[in-house]
């Protein structure tokens, strides 16, 4: 794997094997009867495979069809690979040798299907260097590890369309413009103010071949390769959070943007809009505390659960004070009917809402003039945004930067 160095703060960037076009091939020649089954047509499934890690392995599938269109057996059929360096097949089931692409060749009555296959045996650091930048599989996900107790992650923001990926044909696929851009400016004023940084995360994809943010379903769709960035995404940051957690307390942000009609950042904690538009005693419920994703600031703090929400001390609070508008704040308390956010899938399975967890997370939308529309505007809102993280994490954690620095 090739080392490079990165654009932002000198990193060293991971790069793996170039992408490759991906062809599946439907050979026809003469069909003797005698010698197999009538086959009219082999087909092979999946027609694009990736296996992750030597000696993990994957099953292909394949259907006949006959004469009128009639499925007939596949007992028989013969499998192969065109390179056994890469990968050796054994009735159907492909097992990684080393890294590399090799085509499967599934051959019946006649015909021939054949699938294209890669191995990708991932590069696994014993442990992560600080400020170096880590790549997973072609450069579709990055992770810079920190030594601040802040993991923050851009999962809208990539602009890499590659053709091994198709487009997504369901969901949102509009890309939340500059927020990968506005993360790595955040990194920098941290880096700026306390001379430590925050773990982060950033997927280089657009959204319309990944969506992050949702259960891997809907995210990839089907796409192995997506499939792939998805899981390296997530495991990123379940690395950069076990390594704040360690530390006993830490926050998760997920930048997002948001084109609601409405100037503010908006704040999502897990809480729906019809709960904030409720009154501070249904919010100050323990059963409500236990659902969100500051789950673990809720049941530390001495404050009631609704100022952690929208009062001075909160995080809308403090980004009141640095004169940047949000919701829920003392200002905005309430949607009230509004469009609002109140968090997805990341805030949700990276939050501090289950037992033992204590990472808790906050979703941030940003609109995008005077926020994310300019490099001078982004800068000038990270300065702010620093402060109010580490004020936030000072109040409720009692602590933010490293001991000894």
């Amino acid at each position: 794997m090739r080392r490079h160095r990165s654009p932002h703060a000198g990193l060293a960037l991971f790069a793996g094997p170039a992408p490759f076009a991906v062809l599946v091939l439907l050979a026809a020649g003469a069909c003797d009867a005698s010698t197999g089954p009538d086959v009219r047509r082999l087909n092979i499934e999946p027609e694009v495979a990736l296996v992750v890690g030597v000696g993990e392995s994957i099953d292909f599938e394949v259907t006949a069809v006959g004469e009128g269109e009639a499925e007939v057996s596949t007992e028989g059929v013969v499998w192969a690979t065109d390179d056994s360096g890469v990968a050796r097949i054994d009735g159907g089931r492909a097992t990684g040798v080393r890294s590399g692409l090799t085509i499967v060749t599934a051959r019946l009555g006649g015909r021939v299907a054949t699938a294209t296959l890669e191995v990708f045996e991932p590069e696994v650091p014993g442990s992560f260097t600080p400020g170096v930048s880590y790549f997973g599989r072609h450069g579709y996900v990055e992770y810079i590890p920190g030594t601040l107790p802040v993991v923050i992650s851009a999962g809208h923001g990539g602009d890499a369309s590659p053709d091994e990926i198709p487009d997504r044909t369901y969901g949102v696929v509009v890309r939340d413009t500059n927020t990968r851009e506005l993360t790595y400016a955040i990194r920098d004023a941290l880096l700026e103010l306390t001379g430590h940084a925050p773990h982060v995360v950033v997927s280089h994809l657009r959204r319309a071949k990944l969506d992050p943010n949702r259960e891997i379903e809907e995210a990839a769709q089907g796409s192995p390769f997506a499939e792939r960035a998805w899981t390296e995404y997530h495991e990123y940051i379940r690395t950069a959070r076990a390594e704040v957690g360690s530390g006993g307390a830490g926050l998760y942000l997920d930048v997002h943007g948001h084109g609601h009609p409405t100037a503010r950042v908006e704040l999502g904690y897990l809480v729906s809009p019809e709960r904030l538009d409720g009154p501070d005693t249904a919010l100050d419920s323990a059963s409500v505390v236990d659902r969100t994703s500051i789950r673990e600031i809720g049941r530390r703090s001495s404050l009631r659960f609704s100022a952690l929400l929208r009062g001075p001390s909160s995080f809308g609070g403090l980004l009141e004070g640095e004169g940047v508008r949000s919701i829920p704040s003392p200002s905005d308390p309430r949607p009230s009917g509004d469009p609002y956010f109140s968090g997805n899938y990341s805030t949700f399975i990276h939050g501090s809402i289950a037992d033992g967890e204590v990472v808790s997370a906050i979703q941030l939308e940003h609109h995008y003039p005077g926020l994310r529309d300019s490099d001078e505007n982004r800068r000038a809102y990270a300065e702010r945004l620093a402060r109010v993280i580490r004020t936030y994490a000072i109040l409720h954690f009692g602590y933010f930067e490293p001991p000894g620095s």
